[in-house]
């Protein structure tokens, strides 16, 4: 027995090999086409907040974040140049580019009033967060190594989540790859706060889920720790990603029978709690809120007067950008098929767990609602990949598993549709979970399920 459960462990260990090799060259891509990522303003906020934190004066962190984005975009405007047939024998000197651009923003880099660099200064997490690689490797590579580093590790957490449900180790890495390869992966690679929240959203995820198998003390340790990082970084997504949390939570209560038990009252009460507690938090730091950001967005970042009505604005500036956005996407609907097939997937197989996903990836809806301007192209709404990302590898793992009768197995609804499904207990699961077994249906008990004679599993009608 000693020998079958160390080999079971070394087994558990080099699963892990080829996921790691994953992200790792994820992450030689990224050193090789690192120069593709262009200069982005709200970086220079978040390396002079770095800055401050490792000791530098308000004005020394100013000037050195200043020079290190007209660095980089001087960089960029001078690999533009070299491609351009009209500049490429004359491209701009990057040395001399970067004297100009520092002399043309004596006060810091603009836009640059007091409400505007609030939102900034509400992100304090963050800004510890980068610091170390920032004292490390410099400004620009410190900012974008830790972007790039926690989007690979959002990567494994995907691996870990799929095979969880189920997945087989093939198409689990094949959801790790399309993380890195969808919209996730690229805006992960940005010196922004994206790379980190999507990581600690994927923890979210995979804390949910734990709570869902009843794994109480895991589950509710990693989604606490997972929003309290998350609320440091950007606390208004994390907000929406609480709050929707515990509507999901309340949903898989209402419409799976077999979730009705503590771990899933503890995921409602961890996103309700969290939610209520980062209001009153916003409330009494006086953090920037939704009016603030609406005035920001109406008023080109504070550089015009207020306005005296953002949200009728805010109404119909949507009512205005969302056929047009639809339009766009079914010009390339990639997103809106994966959409599709990955909910669909995931309703299949886990009811209660495609309530999260869904519930978790619809804040980025939310956060393009409260924004809906088309410049920001896929980066707000990004979230939404995570419906893909982990359906479609659990479509593809239904598609090539054996065929199986959904109305004869316990715990199908009369549709066929199978229940919530999760470990009943250390002695009858906790040895043959999901993830060390081919995906199939029947492989998985209904939550509260027993061992009847005969090794039969029978509903714990208790």
């Amino acid at each position: 027995m000693a020998s079958e459960s160390s080999r079971g462990r070394i087994g558990e260990r080099r699963g892990w090999l080829v996921p790691v090799l994953v992200a790792l060259a994820f992450l030689g891509l990224w050193m090789v086409f690192k120069p593709a990522v262009n200069p982005v303003n709200d970086s220079y906020r978040y390396a002079q907040a770095s800055l401050i934190l490792l000791g530098d004066s308000p004005a020394e962190a100013q000037r050195k974040a200043l020079t290190a984005f007209c660095g980089e975009q001087a960089r960029w405007n001078a690999r533009r140049a070299a491609v351009d047939p009209m500049t490429m024998n004359d491209p701009p000197r990057i040395a001399e580019a970067t004297r100009e651009c520092v002399g043309k923003y004596p006060d810091g880099l603009t836009p640059n009033t007091p409400r505007y660099e609030a939102i900034f200064a509400d992100r304090k997490g963050y800004a510890a967060l980068v610091a170390p690689l920032v004292a490390l490797f410099g400004v620009n590579l410190g900012l974008a190594t830790t972007s790039v580093l926690f989007t690979a590790l959002g990567g494994l957490i995907t691996v870990r989540l799929l095979r969880e449900l189920g997945v087989p180790p093939g198409l689990a890495i094949a959801g790790q790859v399309l993380y890195y390869g969808s919209p996730i992966g690229w805006w992960g690679s940005y010196p922004l706060t994206e790379g980190a929240v999507l990581a600690f959203t994927m923890a979210t995820l995979l804390g949910a889920n734990w709570l869902l198998r009843r794994r109480l003390v895991a589950g509710a340790a990693l989604l606490t720790a997972a929003l309290a990082a998350g609320i440091a970084i950007r606390f208004s997504t994390f907000l929406l990603i609480a709050a929707s949390l515990a509507a999901a939570g309340l949903l898989a209560l209402v419409t799976v029978r077999s979730v009705r038990h503590a771990g899933t009252w503890a995921l409602v009460g961890i996103g309700a709690l969290a939610a209520a507690g980062i209001m009153v938090m916003a409330k009494v730091l006086r953090l920037s809120g939704a009016n603030e950001t609406l005035q920001d967005t109406f008023t080109d970042h504070f550089t015009r007067p207020d306005v005296p009505d953002p949200w009728h604005r805010l109404i119909d500036l949507n009512l205005a950008f969302w056929p047009r956005w639809f339009q766009t996407e079914l010009r390339t609907p990639w997103l809106l098929l994966g959409l599709a097939l990955g909910a669909w997937a995931l309703f299949r197989r886990d009811r209660a767990m495609a309530w999260v996903t869904l519930g978790v990836a619809a804040t980025g809806l939310a956060t393009q609602a409260a924004h809906p301007v088309s410049s920001q192209g896929d980066r707000l709404y990004v979230a939404l990949w995570l419906v893909p990302v982990i359906g479609l590898p659990v479509l593809l793992a239904r598609m090539t598993a054996a065929p199986t009768t959904g109305a004869d197995r316990p715990g199908a609804d009369p549709a066929g549709v199978p229940a919530h499904r999760g470990p009943s207990s250390p002695a009858t699961w906790a040895d043959s979970g999901p993830a060390n077994q081919p995906w199939s249906p029947a492989h998985v008990p209904e939550s509260g399920a027993r061992l009847g004679s005969g090794g039969r599993l029978e509903p714990n009608r208790g």
